[in-house]
């Protein structure tokens, strides 16, 4: 009776799970085959469960200009280096303000927090940038997001979970603080450090509003910019080539939304299981 019980229950718990994967996965086929059916049909509501009038037509316009692999490489340049350099900052000043004996400690930390609750604001930061030079060049998309106080009280949370004692063992055998933190603390907080590393990745990959303030050239518009300027040419019916006339708005927006989500899409699986253990970051004290 009591293995009939378990039975059902796993068996309520493995169908629950399956209609929630549909849900989450629903929306992204609804986007692939819409993008992919008769731009016609899918404006009139005609969309089945595949392609219904095989079309891309809306794929050959949105890689058909040269602005679009401008727009790539732009912000495939800013995801890499901004995640490199954020990241690298952002696992240092969490490992020092865990450190129990910084001088100053709870202060910074507070300096850190008043950060989360209260910002400059556009206004500010745009007269930062343009004084600091960096008006029209990548650095402008990348340093003003290297400090991410959030992510930072995440990864404080994590390295104060690690053993003092693992550190006073490390100081005995004549280990510095560099060697301290690259080869004992970065290793222990992996699951933390890929979860944060995702954070940012994503958070470059899909910002769109600094490139709209701060840079003018069109050499250097990240993705973002030249797909949402796309959509709206596409929604006023100024398409650049005479082929496109009959795509509809619909079709361009679900061709934008499915290329520039892809990327990420394929990222998430590579740090899967360190993420599930970085979001219980402070969830769990032993």
């Amino acid at each position: 009776m009591q293995k009939q019980k378990l039975s059902m229950s796993y068996i309520i718990i493995v169908v629950l799970l399956l209609l929630f994967v549909v849900c989450c996965i629903m929306p992204f086929w609804y986007v692939l085959i819409t993008s992919l059916s008769d731009p016609k049909l899918a404006v009139v509501g005609d969309v089945r469960l595949f392609p219904n009038g095989f079309s891309l037509e809306s794929y050959r316009i949105v890689f058909g200009e040269t602005k679009f692999y401008q727009g790539v490489l732009v912000t495939v340049t800013r995801t890499v280096l901004g995640t490199a350099l954020g990241l690298l900052v952002q696992c240092l000043v969490a490992y020092v303000l865990s450190r129990p004996y910084l001088m100053g400690r709870k202060i910074l930390t507070k300096l850190v927090v008043f950060t989360i609750l209260f910002n400059g604001g556009i206004i500010p930061t745009y007269l930062v940038i343009q004084q600091l030079y960096l008006l029209d060049t990548i650095w402008a998309l990348i340093l003003p997001m290297v400090f991410n106080p959030w992510n930072i009280m995440l990864l404080v949370s994590f390295f104060a979970s690690i053993p003092p004692s693992i550190e006073e063992s490390a100081k005995i055998e004549g280990a510095n603080d560099i060697v301290i933190f690259s080869k004992l603390a970065i290793p222990l907080a992996k699951p933390a450090v890929m979860t944060i590393l995702l954070y940012i990745a994503v958070r470059h990959w899909n910002e769109l509003m600094d490139g709209v303030i701060y840079i003018n050239m069109e050499q250097l518009k990240p993705l973002q910019v030249y797909l949402i300027e796309l959509i709206m040419r596409s929604s006023i019916q100024n398409m650049i080539e005479p082929t496109a006339n009959y795509v509809t708005a619909l079709s361009i927006q679900t061709t934008v939304l499915f290329v520039s989500c892809v990327p990420i899409l394929l990222l998430y699986p590579v740090i899967q299981r360190y993420f599930i253990k970085g979001i219980m970051v402070g969830g769990v004290k032993e």
